[in-house]
């Protein structure tokens, strides 16, 4: 399995369950971290911000698309980043998930 980029993305081990072929990774929103130095990096750039009260919702504009991540607010060392910043989203091997892909409808 390989990414876009063509390297594969770490994830926890027994995750491909038997799984052969292309897949699909999943990551919930709270668990990727912006700017931080994780085995999984995703470069991008910030184009929408909305601060929901306890946590702060960005959109982030990626080569995979658009992706969501939320940010609690009370973290230490959050720092608030505006749209058009470009950032690093990260995230740990263990919060990735792996799915099988959506075929296309015919």
């Amino acid at each position: 399995m390989s990414s876009t980029s063509g390297r594969r993305p770490p994830f926890r081990a027994g995750s491909l369950d038997g799984r052969a072929g292309n897949v699909a990774v999943g990551i919930r929103p709270e668990k990727i971290r912006p700017d931080e130095q994780d085995p999984n990096a995703l470069p991008g750039v910030v184009r929408e911000r909305a601060y929901i009260g306890v946590s702060t919702q960005y959109i982030v504009e990626t080569r995979n698309g658009n992706i969501t991540v939320v940010v609690l607010n009370d973290r230490p060392g959050t720092v608030p980043h505006s749209p058009g910043d470009h950032l690093t989203l990260g995230w740990d091997p263990e919060a990735t998930f792996v799915v099988d892909p959506m075929e296309e409808a015919a």
